[in-house]
């Protein structure tokens, strides 16, 4: 396994080569120095699947371009890397997941960080579900991972805010949060059938706009944790109030930095 593994990270290694100039952006130049090289890691190779909405997408106020070339963005079967904005997410801004990336390197949590995203601005979970209408990009990009061999071993889901209850006043909130528990679960039992048993960490986000968070469906998606389905709790966005986001609803460049931080430390404690 580990002669597999290292194969791996030898091929991810070569391709960011070939990829350096794939990206139609430059990133902004990176604030922290980052220990790309850590004496050990507890794990060879993560491949995180990211899904969600505009705030798991390249919505944010800056970019960013992850410091160590092991941190890459896996998209329709090519390696690139882990630069703003990310292939496989709408948007142009800055991602959350490219400051993971260093983040998780430089923690030693792995050595090669493998990023796929697949995130949509304004989506709903009823999109994302097995009849939704975005439903195939999580397909294909589960099966273009393993058409390279490789096993996704996290699911990190940051998506709700089109979900809260004043979006969907033909229903009362506990209904609403009542259907996004039924839609999710749905989406796992897919991801299940699909060979995808790693851990899926659905974070707590209702927060866009000036409307108060959705405390109804923050306690929805808070419950959705289930040791039996492999399911475990993400971060609680909603508690990254205006301060940390420059419209109201999208991350400022210290939002992205302290996003990160939440999704790392969910991620060292599992």
């Amino acid at each position: 396994m580990k002669k597999i593994l290292f194969s791996v990270f030898i091929m991810v290694t070569l391709l960011c080569t070939m990829c350096s100039g794939c990206k139609k952006h430059s990133a902004s130049a990176n604030s922290t120095v980052v220990n790309c090289n850590p004496d050990s890691a507890r794990f060879d190779t993560v491949v995180l699947l990211v899904m969600g909405q505009s705030n798991a997408a390249n919505f944010g106020e800056t970019r960013y371009a992850a410091a160590c070339s092991q941190a890459v963005n896996f998209y329709n079967g090519i390696y690139y890397p882990l630069s703003d904005p990310l292939y496989g997410a709408k948007g142009d801004g800055g991602s959350v997941w490219s400051r993971l990336g260093d983040m998780l390197i430089q923690n030693s949590f792995a050595r090669v960080v493998i990023i796929a995203p697949v995130a949509i601005g304004g989506t709903s979970i009823q999109q994302w579900k097995p009849s939704g209408v975005n439903n195939h990009f999580i397909t294909e990009t589960i099966a273009a991972l393993q058409a390279k061999g490789l096993k996704i071993t996290h699911v990190l889901w940051h998506q709700g805010e089109s979900n809260h209850a004043s979006m969907n006043p033909l229903v009362t909130p506990v209904q609403n949060g009542q259907q996004y528990t039924h839609d999710f679960l749905e989406l796992v039992a897919q991801l299940r059938s699909l060979g995808v048993n790693a851990p899926i960490f659905p974070a707590i986000a209702t927060h866009c706009g000036v409307t108060a968070n959705d405390t109804v469906l923050e306690s929805a998606q808070r419950h959705l944790a289930n040791d039996s389905l492999g399911i475990f709790n993400g971060p609680n966005t909603d508690s990254l109030g205006n301060e940390y986001r420059f419209d109201q609803c999208h991350f400022n460049t210290n939002g992205l930095h302290v996003h990160a931080l939440l999704w790392k430390e969910i991620l060292l404690a599992h």
